[in-house]
C-alpha cells in the first residue's frame, strides 16, 4: 500500500519546500520536549535510602526516546521529499505528427463498404480503420506517441480536433464526426454543405496546422516534440469541387500541395471507394467511382514525396493505413525516466518502525509513573 502511494506521488516545488521547513522545525521539536513542566511528584520524609541507590540504566538512558522520536521524524519527512535514483533511462519510441484530412461531403454516406458482413457508409468504413490506426489492431501498431490531429471538409474545410496526443480525446471527436445533414449514422435533412468539396481549403488548413506545430517543436515547447516530422494522411472520394465565388479564387489543391512541400510536409492520399454494388439516390456507386480525380490525387502525393493509395473495400484501407504505418517511424529524441523510489520506501517503512519503537518503549521499559 505504502509504494503504491509513493510510487503515484510526485511532489511539486510548493511542497519541496514545505519538507525545507519541516527540517528546520524538527530540532526546535526535540528543544521543546526537554523544557517539560515539572512533573508531579511524591513526599517522602526522608530520601538518604533512595540517592544511596543512585540512577538505574533505564533513568541514565531515557534520553533515548527523544532521540528515536527525532529520528522518526526526520525519516518520515526524507520519504515525504520522495528521493528518487536515476533508475531505468531508455528513449522514447518514435513519434511524428499527424493531421487526417477527413472528406465529409454527401457521397461519403454511400454504402459500398461492409464491416462485420454487413454494408456500411464510407464514412464509417473510414472511421473504424482510422480509430485501430490510432490505437492499434491486428496489424496496427497502434500510434502512442504521435501528435494526431483531424481536419475535415465539405463545402467548407474545419479543423475537427487540433494535434493532440490526448488519443482518447481525438476518437471521441472523430465518433461524433458526421455528414452535413447527418446525425448518429442517419440522415435527418438535406444540407448545401454535404454538396461540394473543397479539397484545397482542406489541404491548407492542414498544412497550416502541421506548420505551426513545427515551428513549436522548433522552439522547443514542451510536447511538440514530435512535430518535427510531419505527415498529412489525405482521403476522399471525390474532386476538387468548391463553392463558385464571384470575388474569390478558391485554394488549388496542387498549389496548396507545394506549400506543403516547401515546408518538408509530406502527404499520403487515398481515393476511398468501394467495390460492394450500392446505390444512394440518383448516382449509382459505379458513377461515383469515376468521379474520384486520381490524377490529382497522384500529383499531390508526388510533391510531397508521399504516395496515393486506392482503397475499394475495408482490407485494402486497413493495409493502406497498415502501410503508413510502417513508413512513417521517427524517434522523438525525448528521453523516459523510469524512477528508482526504493529509497522513499525505506525511508517511509524506517519513520514507521522508529515512531513504533518508541511508542513501545515509553509504555513498556521507559514508562514514568506517575
Amino acid at each position: 500500500m505504502m509504494e503504491m502511494l509513493s510510487d503515484r506521488f510526485a511532489p511539486g516545488p510548493l511542497f519541496g519546500w514545505l519538507c525545507v521547513v519541516l527540517l528546520i522545525l524538527l530540532p526546535l521539536t526535540a528543544l521543546f520536549a526537554h523544557r517539560r513542566r515539572r512533573p508531579p511528584a511524591v513526599r517522602f520524609s526522608s530520601l538518604s535510602v533512595l540517592t544511596s541507590i543512585g540512577p538505574s540504566w533505564i533513568i541514565r538512558t531515557r534520553w533515548i526516546l527523544p532521540m528515536v522520536r527525532a529520528m522518526a521524524l526526520l525519516a518520515l519527512i526524507l520519504a515525504m521529499a520522495r528521493p528518487q535514483a536515476g533508475g531505468e533511462v531508455r528513449d522514447a519510441r518514435e513519434g511524428i505528427a499527424i493531421q487526417m484530412v477527413l472528406d465529409v461531403s454527401g457521397s461519403m454516406a454511400a454504402e459500398d463498404f461492409r464491416l462485420g458482413g454487413r454494408p456500411a457508409r464510407r464514412l464509417d468504413a473510414v472511421k473504424m480503420v482510422f480509430k485501430d490506426f490510432v490505437l492499434g489492431a491486428g496489424s496496427l501498431g497502434g500510434r502512442g506517441n504521435d501528435l494526431i490531429g483531424m481536419t475535415t471538409f465539405a463545402t467548407y474545410a474545419d479543423t475537427a480536433c487540433p494535434l493532440t496526443l490526448d488519443h482518447g480525446s481525438l476518437l471521441d471527436l472523430l465518433e461524433e464526426t458526421e455528414i452535413p445533414g447527418w446525425v448518429k449514422g442517419r440522415q435527418v435533412r438535406e444540407q448545401m454543405e454535404a454538396g461540394y468539396t473543397s479539397l484545397g481549403e482542406g489541404i491548407v488548413l492542414a498544412v497550416d496546422d502541421l506548420r505551426r506545430a513545427g515551428e513549436q517543436a522548433v522552439a522547443g515547447v514542451p510536447g511538440a516534440e514530435a512535430a518535427r516530422s510531419r505527415v498529412m494522411i489525405l482521403l476522399t472520394d471525390g474532386k476538387n469541387n468548391p463553392v463558385p465565388h464571384a470575388t474569390l479564387q478558391p485554394p488549388d489543391p496542387i498549389e496548396a500541395a507545394k506549400v506543403a512541400a516547401t515546408l518538408g510536409i509530406k502527404i499520403y492520399t487515398i481515393g476511398a471507394v468501394g467495390s460492394a454494388p450500392a446505390q444512394r439516390g440518383l448516382a449509382t456507386i459505379f458513377q461515383r467511382r469515376q468521379a474520384v480525380d486520381e490524377v490529382t490525387l497522384k500529383e499531390i502525393a508526388k510533391l510531397t514525396d508521399g504516395r496515393y493509395f486506392r482503397a475499394t473495400d475495408t482490407d485494402s484501407l486497413r493495409t493502406i493505413y497498415d502501410e503508413i504505418d510502417q513508413l512513417e517511424r521517427r524517434r522523438t529524441g525525448q528521453r523516459t525516466f523510469h524512477d528508482d523510489i526504493r529509497a522513499a520506501n525505506l525511508a517511509m517503512w524506517t519513520g514507521l518502525a522508529l515512531l513504533m519503537g518508541e511508542f513501545l518503549l515509553a509504555n513498556t521499559r521507559y514508562r514514568r509513573i506517575p
